[in-house]
């Protein structure tokens, strides 16, 4: 029986053989139902979650009472290890946007194997660097890029990250609907529907039940103004 296939920007897609046997080795399956709030901000960092099968959203709760999307993670990530190697309370909520499969990790558990494993330990370091640089990269696309643009990149993160094929077209691979898209965007929903509706009418983006489809993604990073890369 052939290994799964992990995305490679994931901590499993960046680990190879013993190292990814022995992360796998940790914790217990655990199985949860779409939108369920499987980590809560705020609350002491008991436990890690390894995500086997399905997608979740990152959101954190603000001082004036609304919910914003920061991230969306998927098979193959870790979540909430930040607090717990930091010793710190949760820093967001983690809700489940489909059925998700884990293996549930003690922050005990965690923190002696990463004190024993070097290699697991300097792949979990380049995954949060990594994740800074896009938290850092966002934060300037808030500063110098319009509303529809932003749009766009969210697209390209989450396509390039979770997407899968689906004929010549490309699958988004999370279930976030506009209403999640505009928060990551840090735009409002109507910016999100008109992005859409261009982007439909140029042939770049179609639609079906549930489901976002990226017919031509070369077209979408010109629209993200990204053809060749991210720039910084």
């Amino acid at each position: 029986m052939n290994a799964p296939s992990w995305p490679p920007s994931s901590l499993l897609g960046r680990l190879r053989g013993r190292d990814a046997d022995a992360l796998l080795a940790l914790g217990t399956p655990v199985g949860y139902p779409p939108q369920q709030r499987i980590i809560r901000q705020g609350d002491p960092a008991q436990y890690s979650l390894l995500v086997m099968q399905g997608s979740v959203k990152v959101v954190v709760g603000t001082e004036r009472g609304r919910d914003v999307v920061i991230a969306v993670r998927g098979p193959g990530d870790l979540l909430g290890e930040m607090a717990t190697l930091e010793r710190r309370p949760r820093s967001a909520h983690v809700i489940t946007c489909s059925a998700v499969q884990a293996r549930i990790i003690h922050s005990p558990e965690l923190t002696d194997f990463l004190g024993r494993n070097v290699e697991v330990s300097l792949a979990v370091a380049r995954m949060l660097s990594e994740r800074l640089r896009s938290a850092d990269r966002r934060g300037i696309d808030f500063v110098v890029c319009p509303a529809p643009v932003r749009v766009v990149r969210v697209l390209l993160d989450v396509v390039q990250q979770h997407g899968s094929a689906a004929g010549p077209e490309r699958e988004l691979g999370i279930p976030l609907s506009q209403a999640e898209i505009a928060s990551m965007a840090g735009t409002g929903l109507s910016t999100v529907e008109k992005a859409f509706r261009r982007l439909e009418s140029e042939g770049v983006l179609g639609r079906r039940y549930r489901r976002v489809l990226i017919v031509d993604l070369p077209a979408l990073r010109r629209f993200g103004e990204l053809p060749g890369g991210i720039p910084y």
